[in-house]
């Protein structure tokens, strides 16, 4: 795409397209932080985090006959192909509902489940919706752009301009912790000045923990390995279920690492390429070299309407190019 006035040309190679897929895969990977994709995680038990996902095609979401219920990552695939998947991103101790008595069918991974699972806790995320207002993700009738935070304890999602009056974020932080939840845990009021700002040295024990204000806060690197670790402190960890702020893997962070250690496709595309035969990598290269003259096409009509091509554009291509492979492998072309 080019443009006269002194404004560069604008073109898109495929080194271009396949840094773009790769990048669009580690994004992936960092969500689903190495999660197996073939076995149910039932067997596992309360995984400490894991990536979740809403079925509304089989679990009635509003109303009277609510019924939180979140899947794991494989059963999405195996269990509800097809269906509407409202994506949780990752919640932590938490067993796979498909099949259960919550669904009407049971799991094709693991029959033979348990009617509930009494350990798992459910916030309004399970029903579609998120944040103090209450509203799904993407909401269709908001069109302001604001970033969603994650408070690491109730584990709900918030809008940045949802976080409380006066609430500004900060440039550079670790973990949210929301207004609510700072209410319901006084013990943390220790780390916090009169500011809402986290202070880094010397907490106070538990028993001696000031009154907290309801106000939302941001931690920085490290402040979880700084949290008192007495005995007493420990109790009222115990106490208010927080245990897990003790350790540093229960971090979202740690676990995206997990994700983001996976080798992307392309990588393996590579290292499989040169485990090929020379007829075999011939034919790859063959198939590699039609779907650059393919995406060539794609853009110049791009190129002739001097339109930008997004993101969109790029993932429209491939899902197209993905189709066309399956009929030519079924044989549907040949019968059209």
């Amino acid at each position: 795409m080019s443009s006269e006035g002194g404004q560069k040309d604008q073109e898109v190679t495929m080194v271009d397209v396949l840094q773009e897929e790769q990048e669009r895969e580690q994004d992936a990977n960092a969500v689903l932080g190495g999660s197996d994709d073939q076995h149910c995680t039932y067997s596992s038990g309360y995984v400490p985090r894991q990536a979740l996902y809403l079925c509304t095609t089989c679990v009635a979401t509003q109303g009277e006959n609510q019924t939180p219920a979140g899947i794991c990552l494989a059963c999405s695939y195996k269990c509800h192909e097809g269906h509407d998947l409202v994506e949780l991103y990752t919640k932590r101790a938490f067993r796979c509902d498909c099949g259960n008595s919550k669904f009407e069918h049971k799991c094709r991974l693991e029959p033979e489940k348990e009617a509930f699972n009494e350990k798992n806790s459910y916030n309004q995320n399970f029903k579609g919706v998120y944040c103090t207002c209450a509203r799904p993700y993407p909401d269709p009738d908001d069109d302001v752009e604001d970033e969603m935070i994650q408070c690491i304890i109730c584990e709900d999602w918030y809008h940045t301009r949802h976080l409380g009056e006066g609430v500004s974020v900060p440039s550079e932080f670790s973990e949210m912790i929301c207004g609510c939840c700072m209410g319901k845990t006084p013990l943390l009021a220790s780390y916090v000045n009169n500011t809402a700002e986290v202070v880094a040295d010397c907490p106070l024990k538990a028993a001696d923990a000031p009154e907290v204000k309801s106000v939302t806060t941001f931690w920085p690197d490290g402040w979880r390995s700084r949290l008192c670790k007495c005995e007493d402190c420990h109790v009222k960890y115990k106490e208010l279920k927080i245990e897990y702020l003790c350790e540093e893997s229960d971090m979202v962070q740690e676990y995206e690492k997990q994700g983001l250690n996976q080798p992307t496709q392309y990588e393996q595309g590579l290292q499989a390429l040169g485990n090929m035969d020379r007829s075999q990598q011939i034919e790859v290269l063959t198939e590699y070299a039609q779907m650059k003259e393919e995406l060539k096409s794609f853009l110049a009509t791009f190129a002739e309407e001097n339109k930008v091509v997004t993101e969109e554009d790029i993932k429209e291509f491939f899902d197209g190019l993905k189709a066309r492979k399956r009929r030519r492998v079924d044989g549907s072309d040949l019968l059209a």
